[in-house]
């Protein structure tokens, strides 16, 4: 242990403390051998490095647009890395790698102190980041998802947070939309129900917190997408999101500030080029797109099988989430219960919102607003095929149906 605390050091003087030494000013981005690396949260960020982000003239600033995200996580004192991605998993490359920003002093100034500096040097190290060249061509946003959850496997038991920076315009991988107009309904359930068969499908995601901050908003020089297109692409990335289980979901398509980074980003080893993204004229859904997030809870944590009473496991886990909403300035709550299609339609209705329901008193005993409360019953089924091929029930499929969804909408939507 002391060994790969030591490596740890080494590898954050090598990675932060280089570009400090000549500033006296800058924080001093080296941290202690014995400071922890595990028993804590951890958060990995990933900035999109790829040509439809990149300009000569304004680009999004992702460095910036990851800023709040990397603050929450210095507050709780994860471990955190930072790194980019392009058209391949494989080329995922890591800026820093396993940051404890936890503090070991017990006096609250130099804690206070502690978090201070973990930000600036965080800051600095997305930034750092952000003019890192692309060495593939196109973008595979999924695929870094992946190996941006597997990196957070470190934390265990822990919160694993996962905060993509990106303009959510994917053309490679399972989630590809370069392959013809998109923007219509179908193409979001197709890719619920092809992409989880894909053996690349990023399994590693299933309970994790995932953040999505700049979709929809490419770089200047393409295409800028209509109001509905915006909304589709946000439905579509919570959908895939929600498929593959992870414990909360949340797409921004808020506008994130651009600078103009053509003269800072390195030459890259391969021409930069990327698939544009063609939407259907008008497609997409009519209402503008909002800035929420979607809690997903399996069933099976908070009811017994056929209930509608939380039990205690399900009332510690809407007290870690309701925790986690209670600073947000939330002006929309929305409990909306699921099941499986095992019984007939009616049970399946009735059963969804009485559990949904159950779910909303929890929430304002617990000191929430009371919530808007809703059954789905056996609709928006994330596992479309809840049969295997001998006829027998799926039940893992099944289970990933039966879910209760508790989505806030914020302010700044």
């Amino acid at each position: 242990m002391k060994a790969a605390r030591l490596a740890l050091a080494v590898a954050l003087v090598t990675t932060l403390g280089a570009t400090t030494a000549c500033d006296e000013e800058e924080p001093d981005c080296t941290r202690p051998a014995d400071l922890p690396v595990t028993g804590v949260g951890n958060t990995t960020v990933l900035l999109d490095v790829t040509a439809s982000t990149r300009s000569a003239g304004p680009a999004p600033n992702y460095a910036g647009a990851v800023a709040d995200a990397l603050g929450r996580a210095v507050d709780r004192g994860d471990v955190v890395s930072i790194g980019t991605f392009d058209g391949s998993a494989a080329t995922v490359a890591w800026t820093v790698e396993n940051y404890p920003t936890a503090s070991m002093s017990k006096r609250d100034s130099n804690r206070k102190r502690d978090r201070e500096t973990a930000r600036g040097c965080l800051g600095r190290t997305a930034g750092q980041a952000a003019t890192t060249p692309a060495r593939t061509n196109g973008t595979d946003v999924l695929g870094a998802m992946g190996v941006a959850a597997t990196h957070t496997r470190l934390a265990g038991d822990q919160r694993r947070t996962v905060v993509v920076a990106t303009d959510g315009l994917s053309t490679a991988g399972c989630a590809d939309l370069s392959r013809g107009p998109v923007g219509k309904p179908q193409l979001i359930d197709a890719a619920a129900s092809d992409c989880p068969k894909r053996p690349d499908w990023p399994t590693s995601l299933a309970g994790v917190h995932l953040t999505m901050v700049g979709v929809g908003h490419p770089a200047d020089g393409q295409p800028v997408l209509e109001t509905g297109h915006l909304a589709w692409l946000q439905q579509y990335w919570e959908r895939l999101c929600l498929v593959v289980g992870a414990a909360s979901c949340e797409v921004s398509t808020a506008p994130v500030a651009v600078v103009r980074r053509g003269d800072t980003v390195a030459a890259s080893t391969v021409p930069l080029t990327d698939p544009v993204v063609r939407f259907t004229p008008g497609a997409g859904p009519p209402t503008p797109p909002v800035e929420r997030k979607t809690y997903n809870v399996d069933s099976a944590a908070l009811f017994p099988t056929d209930s509608d009473e939380v039990g205690q496991a399900g009332r510690k886990r809407l007290a870690e989430i309701t925790e986690q909403i209670k600073d947000t300035s939330v002006t929309a709550l929305e409990v909306i219960g699921y099941t499986d299609s095992r019984s007939s339609p009616g049970h399946n209705q009735a059963l969804s919102q009485r559990r949904a329901a159950a779910v909303g008193r929890e929430l304002t005993a617990l000191g929430l607003p009371a919530p808007k409360t809703r059954g789905a019953g056996e609709t928006g089924r994330l596992c479309p095929q809840e049969k295997l091929p001998d006829g027998s029930w799926d039940e893992a499929c099944l289970q990933r149906n039966r879910r209760v969804e508790i989505v806030i909408t914020t302010e700044s939507g």
